[in-house]
């Protein structure tokens, strides 16, 4: 943090102490044996090649009457920026390698305010850095395998985990400052399930505004997010210190029963005290229950099993037990075809409607 000069932009404390000594005409003689110290010490403080130590400046505070602390600060914000210029020169050259690889969502970022304006390839380095909690841009690929290991621990085709550390942290960002409840409630949670099946019949304009509003009095602060290339999946929530909940979905054009199954999947997660995932695109036995759960918020597996057992799956029957349970048609037809009851053909497609998000 220098100036064009390459000067650093707050002056040694030793700076100070020269010119107060000629400002009450001090000799340094003087000032050595007022603070026990030797005259060398004094020279070498105000040429800047000694620090203002804490025992020191408690004798600058009875010699000069001038706060110990004052000199303790001068000396901080010298040392923060010095540094702060070190680091600012510091780079590894893989850290280029890194910046390389986020370079497709650098303007995403950017749009959101969560990245300055660099000017050069090392600006990008420091930003990316301030962005994502780092020091060295070659520690993510490793941060990410010890908060996602899950995604290590079995198969993920195309994870990408540099773009999946950023993803993530861009959600963390983009929540941080909604206004929600100041703790999580699970059972404001399990009580606004209703309100959030009316939310399906809503138009897509305006739509996530109304969840973020249905979720916040639970404590969750919900947002659609751009989604990255390298990172497969379905949604992300965390549970901060503070006892407030993200929920973040990625914003992809599908058919609307995958929106709310999905968002569904992450409430029965939440619920059942798993506040704190990255739910990747997969199958598995955790995976196969997040899906049960979900379509049992959805329609009660008791009363879809009704359905099924009385063999009538015409449209207007379709419809009119939908509605029985306050989900959309395409809730109850999308669930049919995937469990074989129903056939996917043009007929069935056309009443599957997507979201495509256009507004956002």
């Amino acid at each position: 943090m220098e100036n064009e000069a390459g000067i650093p932009t707050f002056r040694h404390p030793g700076a100070e102490l020269g010119d107060m000594l000629v400002l009450v005409d001090m000799p340094r003689k003087e000032l050595a044996l007022r603070t026990g110290v030797s005259e060398k010490h004094i020279d070498a403080v105000i040429a800047g090649n000694r620090d203002v130590s804490l025992p020191f400046a408690k004798r600058l505070e009875c010699a000069l009457r001038v706060p110990a602390r004052k000199w303790m600060d001068m000396q901080l914000r010298y040392d923060a920026s010095v540094f702060e210029q070190k680091e600012r020169d510091r780079f590894h050259p893989d850290e280029m390698d890194v910046s390389l690889r986020l370079a497709e969502v650098l303007p995403v970022l950017k749009d959101f305010k969560l990245l300055g304006n660099p000017e050069n390839d090392i600006d990008v380095i420091r930003e990316l850095r301030k962005f994502l909690g780092v020091s060295d841009l070659r520690v993510v690929s490793d941060i990410t395998r010890q908060v996602d290991y899950r995604s290590w621990s079995r198969s993920v085709d195309d994870l990408d985990p540099y773009m999946l550390l950023a993803w993530r942290q861009m959600c963390e960002r983009l929540t941080e400052v909604m206004p929600v409840a100041s703790r999580l409630s699970v059972q404001k949670l399990e009580d606004s399930v209703l309100a959030i099946k009316h939310l399906m019949f809503y138009p897509e304009k305006g739509l996530p505004f109304h969840i973020e509003k249905t979720l916040a009095p639970c404590g969750i602060a919900f947002r659609l997010v751009p989604p990255f290339p390298g990172v497969p999946v379905r949604g992300y929530a965390r549970r901060r210190g503070d006892g407030r909940c993200l929920l973040c979905l990625p914003i992809r054009q599908e058919p609307q029963s995958d929106f709310w199954r999905t968002l569904f999947r992450e409430i029965s997660r939440i619920i059942n005290g798993n506040g704190n995932f990255v739910d990747f695109f997969g199958k598995d036995d955790a995976e196969t229950y997040a899906d049960e759960c979900a379509d049992e918020l959805l329609i009660p597996e008791i009363r879809y099993r009704r359905l099924i057992g009385n063999g009538d799956f015409s449209f207007d029957t379709v419809r009119r037990f939908a509605e029985s349970q306050i989900v959309p048609e395409h809730i109850l037809l999308t669930r049919l075809i995937r469990d074989g009851f129903i056939a996917e053909t043009e007929e069935t497609k056309n009443h599957l409607p997507e979201y495509a998000w256009e507004d956002l």
